[in-house]
């Protein structure tokens, strides 16, 4: 019978850094309570770069795909984001326009 690999990750938390076997590792999600599985090279790449290493923070933060806005809702958010961003870069033209027809200028010439 084979033998099933073990695969342990250090990770910082609340106790001090501990290694953890992540290949059968489940999380439950703080929001809706399902369970869930990782690949493990996944999750631990997942751990280090969204939640700085610390799996204290994972356990208690973590919040699943199905528990945050949808698709929809999320594309809504963005190009909301773009809108406003680009209201902000066309006023900030409108006010260089202005300064260049009244001959004043606000920042010095670089």
């Amino acid at each position: 019978m084979s033998k099933k690999s073990t695969h342990f990750y250090s990770f910082n938390s609340s106790a001090g850094e501990v290694s953890i076997d992540l290949n059968n590792y489940t999380v439950k999600c703080s929001k809706t309570g399902h369970i869930k599985k990782f690949y493990h090279k996944y999750l631990a790449n997942m751990i280090r770069t969204r939640f700085n290493n610390c799996i204290s923070t994972f356990e208690d933060t973590y919040v699943s795909r199905e528990a945050g806005p949808d698709k929809n809702t999320r594309k809504a958010q963005a190009l909301q984001s773009r809108i406003d961003r680009l209201f902000k870069q066309i006023s900030n033209l409108k006010g260089e326009l202005a300064e260049v027809k009244t001959g004043t200028v606000t920042f010095p010439a670089a």
